[in-house]
């Protein structure tokens, strides 16, 4: 079975250093990085390919996943820090052509397309980014303090979902995790459910969990439908 190492490297503007790819006809992306060699470790592989791919000198940091897929045994990382301006370089500049075109990019971690299984996986990096991804597929109580039809008490607006906070916990504004509870049609004092989604916001340290009775599931477009009263104000992406 073949190894790969890859990395995302990150800017301070929420954007993700990836291989735009155009390959016979599919359009999608890819985290950089390539083959871990017999005499080398993951990790070693990594800050190599990542020189000859990208021409960045990284500092390697956690590795946030690894999994099989499609023959390859991934090993994804985050860098820790980086140097250099990023130049397309390496093997894939070699078999650049017109039907297999590499574009290195730094694409908005809030608009992520398709990243191929095979080269990457997206939620990978957001689970990462969000402090509360602990959380996703277990099962929650949350105390509702704004039931269904109650307004918020600064700015008025009407709550049409029971939402309320995981007590005894710290989100990033030093408040408690708040969570939205959907599939539920009545006011609420008090639910416990299935943490089956968050919503990690870009611009805010308040990331929110989606809970729903167990056994329910939303889809994202489901859920920012239920959620935009609120998140309307906010850039976000949705972490599963």
């Amino acid at each position: 079975m073949r190894h790969r190492a890859a990395v995302f490297v990150l800017d301070d503007k929420n954007n993700v250093l990836l291989f735009h790819r155009f390959k016979n006809g599919e359009e999608y992306y890819a985290v950089p990085g390539g083959g871990v060699e017999s005499n080398e470790t993951p990790e070693r592989a990594a800050v190599r390919e990542l020189k000859e791919e990208t021409n960045l000198d990284i500092t390697l940091g956690e590795k946030i996943g690894e999994f099989e897929a499609d023959g390859n045994h991934q090993y994804f990382y985050v860098a820790k820090s980086w140097s250099g301006t990023p130049t397309f370089g390496g093997e894939e500049m070699k078999r650049q052509s017109p039907t297999n075109v590499y574009q290195l990019e730094w694409v908005p971690i809030g608009k992520l397309g398709k990243i191929d299984r095979r080269y990457g996986n997206k939620n990978l990096l957001l689970r990462w980014l969000s402090p509360v991804s602990r959380f996703l597929g277990t099962n929650i109580t949350i105390t509702v303090d704004r039931p269904l039809g109650s307004k918020h008490p600064k700015w008025g607006f009407e709550y049409p979902v029971n939402y309320g906070y995981v007590p005894n916990t710290k989100s990033g504004d030093g408040e408690e995790i708040d969570a939205y509870i959907l599939g539920t049609n009545e006011p609420l004092k008090e639910f416990t459910g299935k943490c089956i989604a968050i919503i990690h916001r870009l611009d805010d340290d308040d990331d929110k969990l989606i809970v729903v009775p167990v056994g329910v599931d939303f889809t994202d477009a489901e859920i920012r439908t239920a959620t935009e009263f609120q998140e309307r104000f906010f850039k976000s992406v949705i972490v599963r």
